[in-house]
């Protein structure tokens, strides 16, 4: 064996030193660190105490917010009669549920939910921002200047409204967060059943073309006075009357007229936001980094002030010795 290969180390030797290496180098820096935070904690707790405390201060001053929920299940069928029942379509399930989510969500379906509770009156919904504010908005962007109240209202009202659904249950989840537990559920409950009620209109306005087209074939085939063509007239006559019933009565019982399971949402008393641990724990944790920052920036520039006079000062001793 020559001399350079006993020199030279096998090369996973070198792997081990510099793991070791660094895993020295870094328990250092953790030691140093952990130096700094108790050199200066003081000013670590003086940090972590002014944030807890702008925090608190930050969580009660916020606006209490609620949320309440209505739940939906959608009718698939179209109702002929009190007895028997026709699928409405052969599509499948999950993407009529879908489309009736983002019917829920529609301008149209949110400002209709507006006027019928006439919440373009409501100062929680149609209270104008602060002029220097919007005198901005309108310079910086004048596209998302509205000032309609009905558009105000229906812009506030469809950021507080949530609409989801359960791909396996055809369950439609309908919420709404506002400024009090009733608000919130009577403005879920509107939604739910302004939903029933749309869709029980399609259903019965579809049924009313069908029976007056069958009216329409069975009186050119026996004729008006026919039996059955009497019974046709009657149902028509029937069907149309339910359909100018859904119509008028926007009040009606949701099981009775409108069709499809509902669930009414209730206030709850409980708050929803602000989250108060939230704030609380990235105060917290906020504080904690730029303390812990200050502290280590703090100690390193000390070090570097240090080694710059140590530095003078030897440099000063040579002169002399010179």
């Amino acid at each position: 064996m020559s001399l350079t290969s006993k020199l030279v180390a096998p090369k996973g030797d070198f792997d081990r030193m510099a793991l070791f290496n660094l895993r020295a180098h870094y328990e250092e820096i953790a030691a140093s660190s952990l130096h700094s935070v108790a050199r200066h904690l003081p000013l670590v707790s003086g940090l972590v105490a002014i944030a807890l405390v702008t925090a608190g201060l930050l969580v009660a001053w916020l606006p209490r917010q609620y949320s309440a929920e209505a739940l939906v299940r959608p009718d698939f069928s179209l109702h002929e009669d009190n007895s028997k029942q026709a699928p409405l379509a052969s599509v499948e399930g999950a993407l009529l549920v879908n489309s009736d989510v983002r019917f829920i969500n529609s301008p149209a379906m949110v400002r209709a939910v507006v006027k019928q509770l006439g919440l373009d009156a409501d100062p929680d919904f149609v209270a104008p921002s602060p002029a220097l504010f919007r005198r901005l908005k309108e310079a910086i962007l004048p596209e998302s200047v509205v000032n309609s109240p009905l558009e105000r209202a229906a812009s506030s009202i469809g950021k507080g409204l949530t609409v989801t659904n359960n791909p396996r249950s055809y369950l439609i989840s309908v919420s709404f967060t506002a400024s009090s537990p009733e608000k919130a559920a009577n403005i879920a409950n509107a939604f739910a059943l302004e939903y029933l009620r749309a869709k029980a209109i399609q259903r019965l306005t579809d049924a009313v073309s069908m029976e007056r087209r069958k009216v329409a074939k069975e009186s050119s085939i026996y004729g008006e006075r026919h039996p059955s063509v009497v019974r046709a007239k009657a149902e028509l006559e029937a069907t149309r009357l339910r359909l100018q019933d859904v119509i008028t009565r926007v009040d009606a019982a949701p099981g009775e007229t409108f069709g499809g399971g509902l669930t009414l949402a209730e206030p709850n008393p409980t708050p929803t936001s602000p989250r108060g641990l939230v704030i609380l724990g990235g105060a917290l944790a906020l504080a904690l980094t730029l303390g812990i920052g200050c502290a280590i920036w703090l100690d390193r520039r000390q070090a570097s002030v240090d080694e710059v006079g140590s530095k003078a000062n030897k440099a000063s001793m040579r002169a002399n010795e010179i």
